[in-house]
């Protein structure tokens, strides 16, 4: 069966159409970018309509690659979706977003954090899994939007992430994914596994505007002739809601309780699937999304981005082949003073207050590969606390590295010498919601 795969990350879609037995894209697979506004600091939104736009060009272009529309026994059969996590959307009572959607990297919820933390923080933790994080749990967000605008909650119908938001605008119903809820604030992912009354009270959250919790498999409806006929596709075909984007990839990896997920971006997510789920303030715990596997999830600050920014910053007469290859391993061999402390170059997930990243010890002898090599000691020394807070799971019988600056980090990680790659695991992934 053929797939239309759509894939929604920070600043762009992916798409393909994917084999559902192989994953594999027929055709090539289409991109199509979108921004993000930041209207004040530590905002991170996108109108709703903007990456409609995005997912409907990238899902077309995605059909032309193929070649399949109108073919007999090889147009698509089915729809599927992986996408960032968290990001809010509200509805009206005439289903139309209210706000632009809150995405993952908005960190305006700081203040409402707090509050949380101090009020009920250890409760919270216990309860929901996770720590009250600007960003990383949607229901803060929309504290802190309560705080600015009191009348928003007269106005509010339905309470969605963006998977569930373009569920319905494909289908017509909505439901959240087990993956999803776990990043609501109030889904008691570590106690009945349901929406909360205790917390939907706390963060006055009408328990009407959310939708049943499903496994990210389940098939939500059929897809409706306006939005068939924009895509090129089938009308009436199933829809998958799907779950996360990293979890979506280590469904691409068949991933099993002994293995480790290392994704290398902004920051470095490491994930593994574990048969007792415990929270901590030094990771997320939630639902996988698909299945009824949990999962413990970890990061490390100093991502491949850090790499490109200093080469971008200090090594721009550097051609990329070289400062990826022969300099990096010079500088791992690097003695140097120099340290990256705090080490806080992509930001830290798992904190409530910001962090910002400092080079110390520097001198006037100092120089660009000084900075290098600290920057990489601080790489491996903060995977090694990241792979600590995961908790007692290691050594890993397979660890799947995905990507960019993957190369590098196999590289910097002794134990990683034997990984396997995975590439466009999070679009590859969506075809096994249908296996």
């Amino acid at each position: 069966m053929r797939i239309l795969a759509l894939d929604v990350g920070t600043s762009s879609v992916k798409a393909a159409v994917l084999e559902s037995e192989t994953a594999e894209p027929i055709g090539a697979i289409a991109r199509a970018g979108y921004d993000l506004d930041s209207p004040f600091p530590d905002t991170a939104e996108v109108p709703a309509e903007r990456l409609w736009k995005a997912v409907a060009e990238a899902g077309r272009q995605a059909i032309r690659n193929s070649g399949s529309a109108g073919l007999a026994k090889r147009d698509v059969a089915a729809v599927g979706l992986s996408v960032l996590t968290p990001a809010l959307v509200l509805l009206g009572k005439d289903d139309q977003p209210l706000r632009p959607i809150l995405t993952h990297l908005d960190r305006r919820s700081r203040p409402a954090a707090r509050q949380v933390q101090a009020e009920v923080g250890a409760e919270f933790l216990a309860d929901i899994g996770n720590r009250p994080l600007p960003g990383g749990i949607s229901a803060l967000s929309f504290r802190q939007l309560l705080m600015q605008d009191p009348y928003l909650i007269q106005e509010v119908a339905s309470y969605l992430h963006v998977n569930g938001w373009l569920g319905f605008h494909l289908t017509g119903e909505k439901f959240f994914d087990r993956g999803n809820a776990c990043f609501t604030g109030v889904f008691a992912t570590m106690t009945d596994r349901r929406w909360s009354p205790r917390w939907c009270q706390y963060f006055d959250i009408n328990p009407a505007w959310l939708p049943p919790v499903v496994c990210g498999s389940t098939t939500i409806g059929s897809l409706r002739s306006a939005v068939a006929a924009e895509l090129n596709v089938p009308a009436g075909i199933p829809v998958k809601i799907g779950t996360a984007d990293t979890s979506s990839a280590m469904l691409a990896a068949r991933m099993m309780p002994g293995d480790l997920m290392h994704v290398v971006g902004t920051t470095q997510v490491l994930a593994t699937i574990t048969s007792n789920p415990q929270p901590s303030s030094q990771r997320l715990t939630r639902y996988l999304g698909v299945g009824d596997a949990f999962i413990h999830v970890t990061h490390n600050p100093v991502g491949g981005v850090a790499l490109d920014w200093l080469h971008q910053l200090c090594f721009r007469d550097v051609p990329a082949e070289t400062f990826y290859g022969p300099l990096i391993d010079e500088a791992m061999s690097r003695k140097t003073r120099v340290t990256l402390d705090p080490p806080f170059l992509g930001g830290d997930r798992l904190q409530i207050e910001a962090s910002r990243a400092a080079f110390r010890d520097l001198d006037l002898t100092t120089d660009r590969l000084d900075l290098l090599a600290a920057l990489l000691q601080a790489m491996v020394q903060r995977h090694r606390e990241a792979l600590e807070a995961l908790g007692p799971f290691g050594p890993y019988r397979r660890v799947v590295l995905t990507g960019g600056g993957a190369e590098v980090v196999k590289r910097l990680v002794p134990e990683y010498r034997s990984v396997e790659p995975l590439e466009e695991g999070s679009l590859r992934g969506i075809a096994h919601l249908f296996t």
